[in-house]
């Protein structure tokens, strides 16, 4: 077969599984929608719990993911805000001015995500999103592909994640943590995210991954940009520029208005903190207040003043609407899983059919379709460690790996689910529908992977 016959074929499968998406694969709202329906059936047929308990259930649960939903809203607007001042605009331009091709463009944008991801995920996730924005308009008219550039930011950002800013490594070593009772000793992260085992494997995705999307990647003339109103909406300048004239007639309210004084003081005072938080206690206080923190004291600082500051606050906040609206669906949906029992009743089954070789395999499948139904691996590592963590030492299998299968497959199951697509997808102004072609054989890549890594090396 030659070489165009291939690439006719390639772009044929993904054209026809993105139009099989377009028509099949509903808005992430009737996703969720249908989730908690599922989620309520197999809990009223598994568990004994009746009817209006498990609506008991869901309420309960609808409610506990409030505070992350603000925090990562924050994140996001925060985010926004920092990459659309002058400075850090004019300093993304010319990294980005830096690859002249297609092939170089991604393999920076993948590895720069990669490694901040890992680094930690919440850095990771603001830098896909807003690199990845500026790069769809500098590049515009290179040939580079809009949805797919979306997806390599956002898969890319998904395997980098299994690193030690993860919720369950992270846990496992912390003095005085739920689990340590239980386990006998603290897990520290050298077994966990930083061990040679994780490390291999997230390298392996990583590179398996670009050399995915640099093979899947069409030809310039098959390529489909970033359209024109797009690219204006999000190309738009925030200007508050002003004549001498006009700002010679402004009223004292006004002038404060433009003021840098406030938000100058403010900015210093937050980042003197941040300061002296990791010089007193190191990076392992970096978390997503950590995060909104200094990246709330950066857009005081660079949008110098409050007029500005809000301008761009505007501007950003409509990313925002589907963390708000869905993230309180999926806490209800947690609700019913946890409260009711189904969770326990989804892992004595797992168990059930494990052995010490297959166990860690086990777990990573579990969490992949656990995740796929509460896509938040803190709190629901918090719920599943009590059964998971004891099976596998009554296996011989160490708590390290166990952790290890758990954070992997935590972060697979979002190749394929929309929740935290939401904010990123938002950025681009993409529906998940455009991505899921890209995201789904990628999907089934790094599984492939990590199946294999963790049934070569069971414990």
């Amino acid at each position: 077969m030659s070489n165009k016959e291939n690439d006719i074929k390639k772009y044929s499968f993904i054209d026809s599984f993105t139009e099989w998406s377009m028509k099949w694969v509903p808005d992430s709202m009737v996703f969720v929608l249908a989730l908690t329906v599922i989620v309520y059936l197999l809990a009223l047929g598994i568990t004994d719990r009746g009817p209006l308990e498990l609506i008991d259930d869901y309420a309960q649960g609808f409610w506990v993911l409030l505070t992350f939903a603000m925090q990562l809203s924050l994140l996001m607007i925060t985010g926004f805000i920092v990459v659309e001042s002058e400075f850090v605009k004019g300093h993304l331009i010319k990294l980005i001015d830096i690859p002249k091709t297609v092939t170089a463009t991604l393999i920076i944008y993948c590895l720069i995500v990669a490694i901040f991801s890992w680094l930690h995920w919440g850095m990771g996730y603001m830098l896909a999103m807003l690199l990845g924005r500026e790069i769809a308009i500098r590049k515009k008219g290179i040939g580079l592909d809009y949805a797919l550039l979306a997806a390599a930011g956002y898969c890319t950002f998904l395997v980098g994640a299994n690193g030690p800013a993860q919720s369950a490594p992270l846990i496992a070593a912390t003095p005085g943590n739920f689990l340590e009772q239980t386990i006998g000793h603290l897990v520290p992260l050298t077994s966990t995210a930083l061990s040679p085992f994780l490390l291999t494997l997230v390298v392996t995705q990583l590179i398996a991954l670009i050399i995915f999307f640099l093979v899947i990647h069409p030809k310039k003339e098959k390529a489909v940009e970033i359209d024109e109103e797009t690219w204006k909406a999000l190309s738009q300048p925030i200007s508050n520029v002003e004549s001498a004239d006009e700002v010679k007639s402004l009223r004292p309210a006004e002038r404060w208005e433009r003021s840098r004084i406030f938000p100058t003081l403010i900015a210093i005072a937050i980042l003197v903190w941040v300061g002296k938080t990791l010089w007193v206690s190191g990076f392992g206080k970096v978390d997503i207040n950590f995060l909104n923190y200094l990246f709330f004291a950066l857009a005081l600082l660079l949008q110098k003043t409050p007029l500005n500051f809000m301008s761009a606050v505007k501007k950003g906040v409509g990313t925002t609407y589907g963390v708000m609206i869905q993230f309180p669906l999926y806490a209800g949906i947690f609700g019913i899983i946890s409260f009711s029992g189904l969770s326990h009743s989804i892992t004595e089954a797992f168990l059930y059919i494990s052995t010490p070789e297959t166990y860690s395999w086990i777990v990573m499948v579990y969490t992949v379709i656990m995740d796929f139904f509460i896509p938040s691996g803190g709190s629901k590592f918090a719920v599943e460690a009590p059964f998971i963590i004891p099976a596998g030492q009554q296996l011989g299998v160490p708590v390290e790996h166990v952790i290890n299968a758990y954070s992997t497959g935590s972060q697979m199951a979002n190749f394929i689910q929309p929740f935290w697509a939401l904010a990123f997808l938002a950025t681009f102004k993409l529906k998940f529908q455009k991505i899921l072609p890209y995201t789904f054989i990628a999907f089934l890549l790094v599984f492939s992977i990590a199946t294999a890594a963790f049934l070569i090396q069971p414990y």
